[in-house]
């Protein structure tokens, strides 16, 4: 016995020692792949600033424009967050309404039942016969009597002192309600505030884009502007395949990207005002779909992967490119704002931007495309 509890103690004592291994392995592992994707970070910034040079005036145009859409994002994300806190404070606002409700219900309650019982123990103490019958020898059930006498009176002295306690609370919940609602109606001032600001900010950014527009048409045609845009992209699609390539994959229980196609949902519901290799200007053409939607409106992953990019680019705006592993890729540009970073993992049809106009369209809409191995494939082909 004792040789067999010394095994155990052992195969114990082993178990613990391997598992923490395990612990300590994987904790090594995910700091080594949160230094690798800080790197990745670091190398696309400098490669976004080398990709967005320019000279002279149209160099501080295009500053000026990047700093300003950056502006807008940070300015839409407190916008969603105000409006995430008022829904709180609301629902927050309708549970102590509920409660109050509760708890008014519940002294009416108890203030009927104390109205019953004084009446009940008014009755007893005048009614003389009654007495007279409780009072007499003959009768058995005297003790019976007194002791249900007594209880009316316990209990009419613990229905008072519930009703007190229930008052103490409502006004405690009024209080609480009152504060609530002060907030919920500061956080719609400063909501107020938030989307003025917001308007005001895309006036200013509109004058910036077109005076760029008008600087940038002195050196260089509409065709010569656009092929450096696309090409913009593919030396930073090309850079970062190899930056990725670093990366450990995890598809998790997610089915690979090709197994997707034809299944997959678009990024926004919307209309589409351009199509896969249409015209887009004299010799260039449009190496993704644009669609129309709502300014403001949720932009949604297509499928699961790790952000690849997440910053502003010259002539795609705010961008998001996703990784989906086995080189495909999926790319959303025109966003007002980015709610990802590089390096996370986001699931299919996961908000990570929303609907904006920060590429070279002055209308709110997405630029969406998918590649495999940084060619252009057609999105129609993949989504519903």
């Amino acid at each position: 016995m004792f040789k067999a509890t010394i095994f155990l103690l052992f195969v114990f004592s082993a178990t613990i020692r391997v598992q923490s291994a395990e612990s300590n392995a994987e904790n090594k592992s995910e700091v080594a792949i949160e230094a690798k994707i800080q790197n990745i970070q670091q190398k696309l910034k400098i490669l976004k600033k080398k990709l967005n040079k320019a000279y002279g005036q149209e160099q501080l145009l295009l500053e000026k424009l990047e700093a300003q859409d950056k502006n807008i994002s940070n300015i839409v994300q407190k916008i969603n967050t105000s409006n995430t806190q008022i829904k709180e404070l609301v629902e927050e606002i309708g549970q102590i309404n509920q409660k109050i409700g509760e708890n008014k219900n519940s002294i009416e309650i108890q203030k009927n039942q104390i109205v019953r019982l004084l009446k009940l123990q008014i009755y007893l103490n005048h009614d003389k016969t009654l007495k007279m019958l409780l009072a007499s020898p003959q009768n058995n059930s005297i003790s019976d009597s007194k002791h249900q006498i007594k209880y009316l009176q316990n209990r009419l002295y613990n229905l008072i002192k519930e009703v007190a306690i229930n008052i103490q609370e409502l006004e405690v919940l009024k209080s609480s309600q009152e504060e609530l609602k002060n907030h919920e109606n500061l956080k719609k001032q400063t909501l107020l505030l938030q989307k003025d600001t917001l308007d005001e900010q895309r006036n200013i950014r509109l004058i910036t884009l077109n005076t760029l527009k008008n600087e940038i048409a002195k050196h260089e045609s509409k065709s010569d502007g656009l092929n450096k845009d696309q090409s913009r992209l593919q030396q930073l699609l090309n850079e970062i395949q190899v930056l990725l390539s670093d990366l450990p994959s995890d598809l998790g229980f997610n089915k690979p990207f090709a197994k997707l196609k034809g299944k997959l949902s678009k990024p926004v519901k919307g209309t589409y005002i351009r199509s896969f290799h249409s015209r887009r200007s004299e010799n260039t053409r449009w190496n993704g779909v644009v669609i129309r939607a709502d300014l403001g409106e949720q932009v949604k992953a297509i499928a699961y992967g790790r952000v690849a990019f997440a910053d502003w680019l010259r002539g795609f705006g705010m961008l998001v490119i996703i990784d989906h592993q086995d080189g495909y890729m999926s790319l959303y540009g025109f966003n007002e704002s980015i709610n990802v970073e590089v390096g996370d993992w986001v699931n299919n049809q996961q908000g990570i931007a929303t609907i904006g106009n920060s590429g070279t369209l002055a209308i709110p809409a997405v630029y969406f495309e998918i590649r495999k191995n940084a060619k252009p494939l057609n999105p129609n082909a993949w989504v519903k």
